[in-house]
């Protein structure tokens, strides 16, 4: 049965070694991880929570998506970063008929959403026949403020429907706007928006663009519109719209 292994190398180190040298881990910040302390401090008191859960059509295969409690520290401060709400750092996938589980990937990531539809639209019907899961995460600490937040950009990642094979499909630097998947054609559309003013934030001023990845051949996302294009419509409008001096 494959089984949940990020401590098992923990386990190995304390049958091994006793108490002689408290086993360590760096994670994706770099920072030395007492495994140890984690696990059995009280004072740690982390405590792992699924509180909902949801079926992949009618395939026996659930979906947990893991939020964490913690306890307050002497000072009512916290020990961990603050996570938006309404967001998840990893997901299990439990198969229900084998009781085999695992979780979607070890990386560092912000899941925002996730959802066999096809698009993002709230009202989009469910897409039974569709072979993906689709994900918005955040993975980049783009403002480098060392968090992961809503100011980072959003990817749109896809997987199986047992939460395998987990890769991003929307630009690298791009924060995902809009997408939808297209079945009469395979592929999925993508409204994206990226920092052209370099200052740090995805906001108004930036430009919006429009990418599309094929499902089928798994190519790298490919802008739809031409440079030459953009250049042209921003001609226009300055012919069409520019503010007459007084």
């Amino acid at each position: 049965m494959r089984q949940l292994s990020i401590f098992l190398p923990t386990i190995v180190l304390l049958m091994a070694c006793g108490n002689q040298n408290r086993p360590s881990s760096q994670n994706a910040d770099n920072i030395i991880v007492d495994s140890v302390t984690v696990i059995n401090d009280p004072k740690s008191n982390l405590n792992i929570q699924t509180s909902r859960f949801s079926e992949i059509d009618t395939s026996g295969i659930l979906i947990f998506p893991l939020t964490m409690g913690e306890a307050e520290r002497d000072g009512s401060s916290m020990s961990y970063k603050e996570m938006p709400g309404g967001s998840y750092w990893n997901i299990i996938f439990l198969n229900s008929k084998t009781n085999a589980y695992h979780l979607l990937s070890n990386r560092k990531m912000l899941i925002k959403s996730y959802d066999f539809k096809f698009g993002s639209s709230t009202h989009e019907n469910i897409a039974y026949t569709s072979k993906y899961i689709f994900y918005e995460i955040v993975t980049d600490d783009y403002n480098n403020d060392k968090k992961l937040t809503d100011q980072d950009p959003e990817y749109l990642f896809i997987s199986d429907k047992e939460g395998n094979g987990l890769r991003q499909i929307s630009p690298a630097n791009y924060n995902l706007i809009n997408w939808r998947l297209l079945p009469s054609v395979n592929k999925v559309i993508m409204i994206v928006k990226k920092d052209s003013d370099k200052n740090g934030a995805f906001d108004s001023y930036d430009e919006v663009s429009t990418f599309e990845v094929d499902m089928e051949k798994g190519t790298e996302p490919r802008e739809v519109f031409s440079t030459e294009f953009k250049n042209q419509l921003k001609i226009l409008y300055d012919r069409d719209w520019k503010r007459i001096k007084p």
